[in-house]
């Protein structure tokens, strides 16, 4: 969620240092307060991570697709989800998911999930440190989603998102400046006191290319190359609940997954294609594939549905 071109809002200049290309300027001037759209920190932009939440408040509109088979199971899901501003620091957000089980022997189950509302709040911005910071609550509303597949009880999950780019590191270091770290957690609290408590953290290391050329050092991609962002993402879930709840659920062991691949993020939108491949034998044994693309609907709609309601 929440990503734009890489654009500056701050810089510190050294003297081996080369000026803000004119191009992110030009950006910069023509969106006035771009510096809260999409997950922006200075002279970085987040990428819309595609295993959790990234750590801006914005507004935009998203598709994931996932597939992965574990011991003879292959589930397929289809993630959408709206995002809204009222004000520049807070916003709304609504999501859902359609899933597609189906396994050797027994009947297909299709249908949506639960639907999940939520609220989001623009903890801090540090341009210099590009350093990010955003508190949310959601609720999966109970009986929302299709019978089989949606469940009667609701979900509240309080979250806490970050990032944190490199980009103020000693210019010795300038290679490492275009790396950046983000990451969440959040538990999940079932109103059923049947259900587990999970708590899940998510953490992607990434390097970009658009920061490297852009404040670096100009190496000569062209398109496409010079808009991806190679990124690694780590996800894990574990029960937190007492041990007669994790058993009796099935959620005694720690499950999650280890996602390499890359983004392509360009001024109205992304595309993100990484690898899903299990943590442990409990996550599955077989590899899944993530798509993905977000639209910015602060610089497609700057002036209605990307501006917040309340300036």
């Amino acid at each position: 969620m929440r990503h734009n071109q890489e654009i500056a809002t701050t810089m510190h200049r050294e003297t081996h240092e080369r000026l803000i290309p004119r191009f992110a300027l030009s950006i910069l001037l023509a969106l006035p307060g771009a510096a809260w759209a999409h997950a922006i920190a200075g002279m970085r932009v987040f990428p819309a991570t595609m295993s959790f939440d990234d750590p801006g408040v914005a507004n935009e509109f998203s598709a994931n697709y996932g597939t992965i088979n574990a011991y003879g199971v292959t589930t397929d899901t289809l993630s959408l989800a709206y995002a809204k501003t009222i004000t520049p620091r807070f916003g709304l957000s609504m999501a859902t998911d359609y899933n597609r089980i189906t396994q050797s022997g027994a009947a297909n189950q299709s249908g949506w999930d639960n639907l999940t509302v939520g609220g989001a709040y623009q903890l801090f911005v540090n341009a210099p440190h590009e350093a990010i910071g955003m508190l949310a609550v959601s609720d999966s509303l109970a009986d929302s989603g299709t019978g089989g597949i949606g469940s009667n009880y609701s979900t509240i999950s309080p979250e806490f998102a970050f990032g944190k780019g490199m980009g103020d590191l000693p210019w010795s270091m300038r290679y490492l400046r275009p790396l950046a770290l983000s990451g969440a957690i959040s538990e999940d609290l079932p109103s059923d006191s049947t259900q587990p408590r999970m708590l899940n953290w998510g953490v992607s290391l990434q390097y970009s290319i658009p920061y490297l050329q852009d404040f670096v050092k100009e190496v000569g991609l062209g398109a496409p190359f010079n808009n991806l962002i190679p990124i690694v993402e780590y996800t894990q879930s574990q029960c937190v609940d007492s041990h007669a709840v994790c058993q009796s659920s099935g959620n005694l062991n720690d499950t999650g997954s280890i996602n390499p691949g890359v983004i392509w993020i360009g001024h109205y939108y992304q595309v993100g294609l990484e690898a899903q491949i299990p943590a442990n034998s409990a996550s599955g044994n077989h590899i899944g594939i993530l798509l993905g693309v977000d639209i910015y609907l602060d610089d497609v709609m700057p002036h209605s549905l990307g501006a917040p309601i309340f300036r």
